[in-house]
């Protein structure tokens, strides 16, 4: 199974964090600073000059990061609004993030060498607290539909971290087994969930998407002409496209916006409410 390639989407450096949002897709471009949208077969940009690490959805606008905070912007106005600013040392920055069903945010660190594991995992609701600790690359949040369950990923340790959460707190309660991907290549970075609970993992290096059941068995196989898949999202009216970001590879290929027509519906990109 081969996801297709959108004709006209740009090359990013760094494509990641795709958010379907008011029938378009949103996803940015790390390293450029740039926030594109898909509409209509067209692309827009945004062009923030200043490094974005990822995106969500928030009153029908965006929260978007930067290297050490969270910011809202108005799409029609373009104004921007500082909501967290972080004291983190040179070394660390902001990675991925994904609001669960309250809208509370729950974004990541990484090492920027890639190496260590003195990143974390922070909840942001009105206030920003750390939820874990002891992480290397934070990738891949999300939940499944009863929100008893959420898989997290740091990306070195080529597992999924399954942690049994308790939705109305929108906290962690304790860690389950974890799912081990270390059979496939690369290493797992963002990832989605359909409505019947399957994961969808982007495997950065893996030129490729695993469907993969709640239990880790793998259901198939999305192979992606990009070598560096970083993330993806369900979007379209019937939610079954799934779209996928990448990056570009040591030669300078890849980069591209990719598609893959599913035969189940996926999950609705959730919005921050705390603003």
């Amino acid at each position: 199974m081969d996801a297709d390639r959108i004709k006209n989407s740009f090359q990013s450096i760094l494509g990641e964090s795709p958010v379907w949002l008011n029938n378009k897709l949103y996803y940015i471009d790390i390293k450029s600073g740039k926030i594109h949208s898909y509409y209509k077969n067209n692309f827009y940009t945004i062009d923030l000059k200043e490094i974005i690490t990822f995106i969500v959805p928030c009153n029908d606008n965006i929260i978007f990061s930067t290297k050490n905070s969270i910011k809202y912007m108005d799409l029609e106005t373009k104004k921007v609004k500082n909501l967290f600013t972080m004291d983190f040392p040179d070394r660390i920055r902001f990675n991925d993030g994904k609001c669960d069903i309250n809208g509370v945010l729950f974004a990541g660190t990484m090492d920027i060498k890639e190496k260590n594991d003195i990143a974390s995992l922070y909840r942001f609701d009105k206030n920003a607290k750390e939820a874990l600790n002891k992480i290397t690359i934070s990738n891949g949040t999300i939940w499944n539909k009863n929100y008893d369950k959420m898989y997290y990923i740091d990306s070195p340790t080529k597992r999924i971290r399954v942690f049994n959460y308790d939705k109305n707190n929108s906290s962690i309660i304790s860690e389950d087994k974890s799912i081990d991907v270390s059979f496939s290549p690369g290493v797992p970075d963002g990832m989605t969930i359909d409505s019947e609970d399957n994961l969808y993992v982007c495997f950065f290096g893996g030129s490729h998407v695993l469907d993969l059941d709640k239990n880790g068995k793998l259901i198939k196989e999305i192979k992606v002409s990009s070598k560096n898949v970083s993330s993806c999202v369900f979007g379209n009216d019937d939610l079954k496209t799934l779209y996928i970001t990448t990056a570009m590879d040591e030669n300078g290929n890849g980069g591209y916006l990719y598609k893959y027509e599913n035969n189940i519906e996926g999950t609705l990109s959730m919005e921050y409410k705390f603003l």
